[in-house]
């Protein structure tokens, strides 16, 4: 089973001990804001202020749309 959020995307490795605790804790801190490239309304960690999309664009690993 994988999980997505708007801050680290899609969580793949579920099984590893502590993991579930770790994404529904990210689940709790995050709250609803508008990402500061793509402008789309996403939760994010409050310290963070674009979405998982928008930082593996600038990574380079995703295609820009």
């Amino acid at each position: 089973m994988s999980y997505h959020d708007d801050n680290f995307g899609e969580w793949q490795d579920m099984h590893e001990e502590g993991m579930v605790e770790f994404y529904h804790q990210v689940q709790r801190e995050s709250v609803e804001k508008v990402c500061k490239q793509c402008g789309e309304t996403v939760r994010l960690r409050r310290q963070y202020v674009i979405c998982n999309d928008c930082a593996d664009m600038n990574e380079g690993s995703r295609p820009q749309w």
